[in-house]
């Protein structure tokens, strides 16, 4: 080949590449925006601009997955079944499902682009989720450290919900003095000062959404009730004090609202629900855990006047950590068929504590299942704090419990 025909192949192959990318650059909004449509359930079909995730996508149109981390594949809430398209499985995908989840069609929403036609599956409750503006009824101290927020829904307006459900709390930009703008309830404030919470402040510049389980049952759908626990720095174990990080967004924003404020809320979502069976219930919570604890127990007594045989087991530190005893404690009057313990991990002297001591899961254990004839036979639900929910996880995997008879709920702590 002589220079100038060699010369000439070059500048035949520059343009044939800048032509393309000059027709890829105008085409780039037509490609990365085209419509495509997304079949649901074989039912709806929606068409869509292409480029975006699927939970976006979804969410534009009024449809919500559930995702308390943005759309960043951190929760794993947002799944979903892709049953044609959605290209390859991200290597976040690979790790939240199984084998067998992913040879059934199981995508994460925020993972999946749309960049062509979709045929997805979704749970039918889905369309029922809906973002809901509320106002602040009332937000006082059940423990030390757990809020009961209670909001009212738009007038005329009622959520409905199985109990164990959750719902998902916008906090917007905002700066949260606790000093300032947290009130704490006079008989709580000797261990917040003690612990010198007042020194804290938190400080969003994004919204941030979080779960948080509904403690009203579903009978009281006009309002939403929330219990909370402030989540705070770790100690810096040189200085004594709190290291020099954000405290818990959301926990933060829930503890400052106060009665008149807006909130602004989806939902409701979640499978936390109560199995149509005539089994033994055992309800286990601690902390905030007691939210759906809460919903459950008062759908299956005050509503639904069941028969099964019940027990609810709820563990504390100290004897300001139990709340809505009381409550408790009058259905097990009115109700043979149900019964209600609490343990104290570490009860202080002023408690004049009676009652079981230790860490629930082995007070279950020593006082109850040890002498139960049959435990596989018993439905478990769990809510409580991460700690807890393993070590009663534990515990029913030693006593050959399977995992069908177990539900847990993991936003309640």
């Amino acid at each position: 080949m002589t220079f100038f025909n060699f010369g000439v192949a070059v500048l035949i192959l520059l343009a044939i590449v800048l032509g393309t990318v000059t027709i890829l650059y105008f085409m780039k909004p037509w490609l990365l925006h085209r419509k495509v449509k997304i079949s649901i359930n074989r039912l709806v079909e929606l068409e869509v601009a292409s480029g975006s995730s699927l939970l976006r996508t979804l969410a534009d149109e009024k449809i919500f997955l559930s995702s308390s981390c943005g759309g960043n594949g951190i929760c794993g809430l947002c799944q979903c079944k892709v049953i044609h398209g959605g290209g390859k499985l991200s290597h976040i995908e690979t790790n939240v499902f199984t084998k067998e989840e992913i040879a059934d069609n199981w995508r994460l929403g925020c993972q999946v682009r749309v960049h062509e036609n979709l045929s997805i599956e979704l749970p039918q409750e889905i369309f029922g989720i809906r973002p809901w503006d509320c106002e602040v009824v009332s937000n006082r101290n059940v423990s030390t450290f757990i809020k009961e927020l209670v909001l009212k829904l738009p007038d005329g307006k009622a959520m409905n919900f199985k109990s164990g459900s959750y719902i998902q709390l916008t906090t917007p930009p905002v700066e949260i003095d606790f000093a300032r703008d947290i009130e704490i309830d006079q008989a709580y404030r000797d261990e917040w000062d003690r612990l010198d919470l007042w020194s804290l402040k938190m400080k969003n510049t994004s919204k941030k959404v979080k779960p948080y389980s509904l403690a009203n049952p579903p009978s009281d759908n006009t309002i939403v009730m929330l219990n909370a626990r402030i989540s705070t720095p770790p100690h810096d174990s040189k200085t004594g004090q709190f290291m020099h990080i954000n405290p818990g967004v959301s926990s933060s924003y829930i503890f400052a609202c106060k009665p008149g404020d807006k909130v602004t809320l989806s939902g409701p979502y979640g499978d936390f629900h109560i199995k149509p069976t005539p089994n033994e219930m055992m309800f286990i919570g601690g902390g905030a855990g007691m939210a759906p604890m809460r919903s459950h127990l008062f759908h299956l007594f005050h509503t639904e006047k069941t028969n099964r045989k019940t027990t609810f087991w709820y563990g504390g530190r100290s004897l300001k950590e139990l709340f809505y005893t009381g409550d408790f404690e009058k259905i097990q009057q009115d109700f043979p068929n149900f019964t209600f313990n609490t343990a104290l991990s570490e009860p202080r002297h002023e408690d004049n504590w009676k009652g079981y001591t230790g860490f629930i899961h082995q007070v279950i254990l020593d006082n109850y299942l040890k002498q139960h004839s049959d435990p596989q036979s018993i439905e478990y639900y769990l809510c409580g704090p991460p700690m807890m929910n393993k070590a009663v996880l534990e515990m029913l995997s030693m006593l050959g419990v399977p995992m069908s008879m177990i539900a847990f709920d993991d936003f309640g702590s």
